[in-house]
């Protein structure tokens, strides 16, 4: 990244209720790549999903070439970046190949999982979103809801590129948007240009189910990102722990 450098850490943990942990963190230095996923729990599978989609996510961010010559693999957007062009396919890949994995193999058909994802390149931020994880931005202390709760209740906003405008939704357990559920999928981007001194929380229900907005944005500010991942996840556990959870916290510095 260009004048600061990204220092970042993620946990999951399985909480006090559940015996299996569905909930997965990508936390890659060398790609300033970061990834929550929540495996669906109504649905079957839905650790391997998480795994999946988080392992899919990462291989293909690798292999996206964004030189000015390049041909990318998809679609060609003019009206948004290459990286954002670039993440949003990879999103739709990763919903095409867990999939089309359920369908060629019948003990994992119908497995599903969300999908948050940070790409911090080029100077910017690139946040690729499919269901009801979460990105905030936290900045001057405040916690700004980056994503939608991709719910029947809370879906509401147009899919395009967005600056730091997101407002928090009441989120219900209903998924209107999963990764690995349909053949194809709509990706909600967002994007902008880091501060010094940013940071973004990455998280799934089970940490904002539990924890405030703004205990989020004060634990990630007072302690470096391995602590408050750390601190965010006892704190969901402490308050009863009744979901997986996975969080993955950024500063810029």
């Amino acid at each position: 990244m260009a004048g600061f450098g990204v220092n970042a850490a993620g946990t999951s943990d399985p909480g006090k209720l559940r015996e299996m942990n569905q909930d997965c963190f990508l936390a890659n230095r060398v790609l300033n790549l970061y990834a929550v996923a929540d495996g669906i729990e109504s649905a079957p599978h839905g650790e391997r999903a998480s795994r999946m989609a988080v392992e899919e996510l990462e291989k293909l961010i690798k292999e996206l070439d964004l030189s000015e010559d390049a041909t990318p693999p998809f679609e060609d957007n003019p009206a948004l970046p290459l990286p954002a062009r670039g993440l949003k396919y990879a999103l739709r890949e990763v919903n095409r190949r867990i999939y089309q994995y359920g369908r060629e193999n019948k003990k994992y058909k119908g497995m599903g999982t969300t999908l948050t994802a940070a790409w911090f390149v080029q100077g910017k931020v690139f946040i690729g979103h499919i269901g009801d994880s979460r990105a905030y931005l936290i900045r001057k202390g405040m916690a700004q809801q980056l994503t939608s709760d991709h719910t029947a209740l809370s879906e509401k906003r147009p899919e395009g590129m967005e600056l730091y405008e997101g407002l928090t939704h009441t989120s219900e357990h209903a998924l209107s948007r999963a990764v690995g559920i349909n053949q194809d999928v709509q990706v909600q981007l967002a994007g902008g240009t880091p501060a010094l001194g940013d940071r973004f929380v990455l998280c799934t229900d089970g940490l904002y189910g539990q924890v405030r907005d703004f205990e989020i944005a004060k634990t990630a500010v007072d302690n470096p990102p391995h602590l408050a991942c750390m601190k965010l996840a006892q704190m969901a556990n402490q308050r009863g722990g009744s979901d997986n959870l996975a969080v993955v916290v950024i500063q810029i510095e």
